[in-house]
């Protein structure tokens, strides 16, 4: 699963962490989107941002089959159908709830992971294809007008080495803020392929890095400065410095290449079957959903080395197989700590609902909101606004 990442290229919670004596807090109302395998909707849901709480808005509306990944850029929302091999595209209205664009885009074969750059101008779709076929395995890469996707010129680009006998199994992919460098979590032969990015969007194969065993998640620090892989078969994280724009991590600082340095510590360990990386927004703190262990782990992210360390509350139980989560910006709230509330919702494959939790932007820990909210069948994405 994409790793998510914050919603919009970025696929960018409710007990507070002090008193209630020691906080002020303005009203407001985001929303929610919930894609659902059971019945192929994606429904939303109004956020009150005082209290993190969800409420339905209107009904749902159809998108393509299996459901499996969650983007957007600007107005416009973009879901992934990894068993019709398209994607689907729909305009946020004012209000919160969706308008379906006509028809959908086709992708390669099983499409499962998307990113979208900074600026909103290119989506990027892992396409996993097959392992005994090397030359399924892609990325699309598509420029965005509105809810309008044109496939750039060569897409799909192939994650593999030339002449590669197998497939690679990109399952998800993450791009630099700067829009120059793209990263694809290959699941089956266990690397990460580097791509440079040039401004038509236009994607040339470097390098493959390897990872642990099963990278399925990854996601980017908000500075560009580090990036993460959630290793679904090995149940850790492979954290790496970027040399881009942002770091001095490169051999020749004055040429940023994209190429990856170990942070120190690497890997990391989590809980079993990580399947989404959410940073807070402001990339002090990271939560990974862990599958197998139907948990959220908690770390806060060492400023210049991006080094890892977990949280004082270093987990929290969510319902079953939890597949996707978004962290959102709460209402203005001042704390006792100096900081905000902030909130991530969970989506739960196997129980059919969302987790709701809130943070304190200066503590990182979760609180669990109320019970969670049932959904349609089988929620395997969610976004936030």
């Amino acid at each position: 699963m994409l790793a998510a990442v914050l919603f919009s290229a970025s696929l960018l919670v409710l007990s507070a962490c002090s008193s209630g004596n020691n906080s002020t807090t303005t009203s407001g109302t985001g929303a929610l989107f919930v894609a659902t395998q059971g019945d192929s909707l994606v429904t939303p849901f109004s956020i009150d941002l005082s209290t993190g709480r969800l409420s339905t808005n209107g009904s749902g509306v159809a998108t393509g089959a299996n459901p499996s990944a969650m983007i957007s850029a600007g107005s416009a929302l973009f879901v992934s159908n990894s068993a019709g091999n398209t994607i689907s595209a729909y305009t946020v209205n004012s209000n919160g709830t969706l308008t379906a664009a006509s028809g959908t885009q086709a992708t390669g074969a099983t499409p499962v992971g998307m990113a979208v750059d900074s600026g909103g101008k290119f989506l990027f779709v892992a396409n996993q294809g097959l392992q005994s076929d090397a030359a399924s395995g892609t990325i699309s890469v598509f420029s965005i007008q509105n809810t309008t996707l044109t496939p750039v010129s060569g897409s799909p680009f192939s994650t593999a080495a030339p002449l590669a006998p197998f497939g690679t199994g990109p399952s998800a992919v993450a791009v630099t803020p700067d829009a120059k460098f793209l990263y694809a979590a290959n699941k089956f032969d266990n690397t990460v392929t580097l791509f440079s990015v040039d401004a038509s969007g236009v994607l040339t194969r470097q390098i493959a890095i390897p990872v642990g065993t099963g990278p399925a998640a990854l996601t980017i620090s908000p500075d560009g400065a580090f990036l993460y892989v959630g290793n679904s078969g090995s149940s850790n994280l492979s954290a790496f410095a970027v040399c881009g724009m942002v770091v001095n991590s490169c051999s020749n600082p004055t040429v940023p290449d994209g190429s990856l340095t170990p942070v120190t510590g690497s890997p990391f360990s989590v809980g079993l079957d990580p399947s989404s990386i959410v940073f807070t927004p402001d990339g002090k703190f990271l939560f990974v959903v862990n599958q197998k262990s139907n948990q959220v782990s908690e770390f806060k992210v060492s400023t210049g080395t991006g080094a890892l360390t977990a949280n004082t509350q270093a987990t929290i139980s969510t319902g079953g197989d939890p597949v996707w989560a978004a962290a959102r910006v709460g209402s203005t709230v001042i704390s006792a700590t100096g900081g905000s509330t902030d909130f991530l919702y969970v989506a739960n494959l196997g129980s059919s609902s969302i987790s709701v939790y809130s943070f304190d932007s200066t503590i990182g820990t979760l609180s669990q909101v109320d019970s969670p909210v049932s959904t349609g069948g089988f929620p395997s994405a969610v976004g936030v606004r």
